[in-house]
């Protein structure tokens, strides 16, 4: 128990649109946070070969762009 009551959780959805593909990879290759460093930590072999799974499974919209939805989860409750 966390010794606490009246606990909710619920997430938090916002939609997160990239340009392009690019827009999208980017950031992943500056290695910050647990995908991009995962990523980095990858041989540049496999790592093209993550790139181009990713790419193949994103869902484009008609003008190339990415419409996703980022969650986060957030919790309270009283001591």
């Amino acid at each position: 128990s966390t010794g606490l009551r009246n606990v909710e959780v619920r997430p938090s959805e916002v939609p997160t649109v990239f340009r392009d593909f690019d827009d999208y990879w980017n950031p992943f290759l500056a290695g910050v946070g647990p995908a991009p460093a995962y990523a980095m930590s990858l041989s540049e072999e496999h790592r093209a070969a993550l790139r181009e799974r990713i790419r193949a499974g994103l869902p484009y919209n008609s003008d190339g762009s990415i419409s996703l939805s980022a969650r986060a989860w957030a919790a309270r409750g009283i001591r």
